[in-house]
């Protein structure tokens, strides 16, 4: 008789539950994956983050601790994998792919390691302080991973031509976007005012960090002009909010530009804005464009946002604009009119990074087909 074989445990693993594009793509993936076919479980390193409301109900949830440094959690993340025995583990961001890639060979269960690398390596060799050891880490502990995926291909061709690592095992799985999450979360505060008619509203959305160029945009802005009345709103919180205050005091900005902190539903304010802002340093895939296309609101992005020019590529043409300099950034900004609706805007993403087709492939990947 063929012996039958049970839904595979796929064990989750992220370092945090903060709020960040990479953390968020996981548990999408971690809870839209098919519970006939997989047994989702999942491992926190810090055990609380405003991330964790997002967890389905039916994914049981360990905590390791709250170590100082990650590399303290790399005895007790062994003893809870042994102890939990997963057919395949799945994590995220490069210092918990170094933790699970060391522990491999100490686990009692030989498990199938999946690992996901969403950022560009030129860039965390060039910022990181320890970029040199980073390097000799993605070079030794990378290649005994199962499966390597990354949602751009610019990702991938940076290890193949920058580290040269045999990318054989590296596969592209975009981020997936759940546009009914998206654009039934909350009902949008459109306004058809005469003021709103005559007013462009541009919209920024991401921790307030270096990496993300809030301040480059903000320095540009007094050179900004246009024919209309416009204001920015920016979501997010992070270490670079008192720089970004003063930046816009300096440049007599305050009565142009609004933040509004953190919000886990950032999509009605987007669906209400006329175009996203991305002036972006360095990203993976900017997740936050692909959910500002599936509201309906088109993008202007820097080019050094990672795999930006695969989403425009994918796009329809006309809804994201990539510039090389801020006087560019500024210069397409001239040509936002304002585009106030009373519903949301037909959705522009683009099928391939729809969540259905993007789970679908996941799966695939897990079931080694």
């Amino acid at each position: 008789m063929t012996k039958k074989h049970g839904p595979k445990k796929i064990m989750f693993v992220l370092p945090a539950l903060s709020a960040g594009g990479a953390e968020r793509v996981l548990i999408t993936l971690m809870n839209e994956i098919d519970r006939k076919r997989f047994i989702p479980e999942f491992i926190a390193l810090r055990k609380n983050g405003p991330l964790k409301k997002l967890i389905a109900d039916d994914i049981t949830i360990h905590h390791i601790g709250s170590y100082k440094h990650i590399i303290c959690s790399l005895i007790p993340l062994l003893k809870k994998i042994n102890n939990e025995k997963p057919d395949v583990i799945v994590t995220t961001m490069a210092h918990t792919n170094f933790l699970i890639l060391i522990i491999k060979p100490f686990l009692q269960k030989k498990a199938r390691i999946i690992i996901r690398e969403a950022i560009t390596p030129s860039f965390i060799l060039e910022t990181h302080k320890f970029g040199w050891l980073v390097k000799i880490l993605y070079k030794i502990l990378y290649p005994t991973s199962n499966l390597v995926i990354s949602p751009s291909q610019r990702i991938i061709d940076e290890f193949k031509h920058l580290l040269h690592i045999n990318t054989k095992h590296y596969k592209l799985l975009y981020n997936p976007v759940d546009t009914n999450q998206t654009r039934s979360s909350l009902i949008p505060t459109f306004q058809n005012t005469e003021e709103r008619k005559n007013t462009v509203l541009f919209i920024c959305a991401g921790r307030l960090h270096q990496q993300k160029g809030f301040d480059q945009l903000i320095e540009s802005l007094p050179l900004f002009h246009c024919d209309y009345d416009w204001h920015l709103t920016i979501l997010g919180n992070g270490s670079e909010r008192k720089n970004l205050d003063n930046l816009i005091k300096k440049h007599h900005l305050d009565n142009k530009i609004t933040f509004k902190g953190y919000t886990k539903t950032p999509w009605p304010e987007i669906a209400s804005a006329d175009c996203f802002l991305l002036p972006s340093r360095y990203e993976g895939l900017p997740n936050v464009v692909l959910e500002s296309l599936s509201v309906g609101t088109p993008v202007i992005a820097t080019d050094s946002s990672g795999g930006i020019k695969e989403i425009q590529k994918k796009s329809i043409n006309g809804t994201v604009t990539v510039v090389k300099t801020m006087q560019e950034f500024l210069n397409q900004m001239t040509k936002i009119k304002p585009n106030p609706t009373n519903q949301y805007r037909d959705s522009l993403l683009p099928d391939e990074f729809k969540t259905t087709v993007v789970i679908n492939k996941f799966m695939d990947m897990i079931d080694n087909k």
